[in-house]
């Protein structure tokens, strides 16, 4: 059986929350179906673009990477982010669409008639119609117009929040038109699937949540350092930088409490303010743009995320406990996930509390020790990417034949 999956992205390296997603859930749609693989490439890179092609060739029957109609952040982009107050269609899905690439889709899609069609995004919008009369899933990365409406809402600039609200409705009517015309919608929480259900109460849903790599993610030999924390994220993306913003709240009162604390802030495009806040404070080390998170991730006792925005599920979560970090989060940084305060991870909810759990946690070697493994046995049971490509197996055969044996939202994985 062929599958074409349409790409908004280049998930390539595996780096960043949606590309983790999307890299391994390819790999497993690789396992069971000829795979023609569609990529739109918004950020070409001749070295990345090479390794990338190279990397999914050893699983797709065919790969194809497209560039997108103009330069990404580019001055056509961002005149055309001005004017899309003016349009209808969401500016994301403008921005990925032109006739050119519309008529190289429809090609590709007469060329695979009997294959079915897996959209990786609602940004891909402007290309659903070409697949009226077959059968097609929609994937959703995050409930995108209930997380645009949680950025507005907490949005304090008034233009901004106009302009918010404005992008959610737009987001909002889009997921109401198109989503009860795919088979099947894939969302990462039972959580996102009632989400997406308020605009679109008619719509088929299955959970293939986030998942982890448990064989790369894997618990240390050695112990961590004593009374250190890490924050490991993908700073350009907006929640982490509002996480990190929160950390800067809570991180003097855990000093206060445990005087020689150190943290490591770790990832992508690490911003300003975090380098220079690193600057000031000699137990703050930032590493920018690691190579390899693990080693940084094993020297620290503790994992926090101090999430406040956003959607979907967190990967850097469940990478962490498959790692063996005792896990310190918000309620929204865990949402989705199939956790448990106090057994598998602790959830606390302002500065004051986020800082005690951490220091509760250097305190109580036990107590962190039984999150640790707590953690680790939810990952190989739940989150592992192979029990992963189950739930999504079972998805796509529901989306061929129109019959779903097992309801996928109320399993019982315990």
């Amino acid at each position: 059986m062929k599958l074409i999956w349409f790409s908004h992205f280049l998930p390539y390296p595996p780096v960043g929350g949606a590309a983790q997603r999307s890299y391994h859930l390819i790999r497993q749609a690789a396992q069971r179906y000829q795979l023609i693989l569609v990529l739109l490439n918004t950020r070409p890179d001749r070295e990345n673009d090479r390794e990338a092609v190279h990397a999914f060739r050893q699983w797709c029957a065919e790969v194809h990477l497209w560039s997108v109609p103009f330069r990404w952040k580019g001055v056509r982009w961002w005149a055309g982010l001005a004017a899309s107050v003016f349009d209808p269609v969401p500016f994301n899905c403008r921005a990925l669409w032109s006739p050119a690439l519309e008529s190289r889709w429809r090609q590709l899609l007469d060329a695979h008639p009997d294959a079915l069609v897996h959209f990786d995004s609602s940004d891909l919008a402007l290309y659903f119609p070409g697949t009226r009369g077959r059968r097609a899933v929609l994937n959703h990365h995050n409930c995108e117009s209930a997380m645009a409406l949680r950025r507005a809402e907490l949005e304090p600039n008034p233009l901004k929040k106009a302009y918010l609200s404005l992008y959610a409705d737009r987001l909002a009517r889009l997921e109401a038109h198109w989503c009860s015309q795919f088979a099947v919608n894939l969302v990462v929480s039972e959580r996102d699937g009632q989400l997406l259900r308020q605009n679109c109460p008619e719509i088929h849903t299955h959970v293939v949540a986030n998942g982890t790599d448990t064989e790369y993610f894997t618990p240390p030999t050695t112990e961590p350092e004593r009374g250190t924390a890490i924050f490991a994220a993908s700073f350009g993306w907006y929640p982490n930088l509002s996480a990190a913003r929160y950390l800067q709240e809570i991180w003097p009162r855990i000093e206060q409490q445990w005087p020689g604390a150190r943290l490591y802030l770790a990832g992508k495009t690490p911003p300003q303010f975090l380098l220079a806040w690193a600057q000031r404070k000699p137990n703050i080390t930032v590493v920018a743009n690691p190579p390899d998170i693990r080693p940084w991730m094993a020297r620290a006792a503790v994992f926090i995320c101090p999430i406040r925005d956003g959607g979907g599920t967190r990967l850097k979560i469940l990478d962490a406990m498959a790692q063996g970090k005792a896990v310190v989060s918000t309620s929204l940084g865990c949402e989705g996930l199939d956790v448990t305060d106090g057994k598998n991870i602790l959830i606390a909810d302002d500065p004051e509390s986020m800082a005690a759990a951490v220091v509760r946690l250097w305190s109580d070697d036990a107590l962190r020790r039984q999150i640790v493994c707590a953690g680790r046995e939810l990952v190989e049971r739940r989150y592992s990417w192979h029990r992963i490509g189950e739930d999504l197996h079972c998805a796509y055969r529901c989306a061929e034949t129109g019959l779903c044996p097992v309801n996928v939202e109320e399993r019982n994985y315990g």
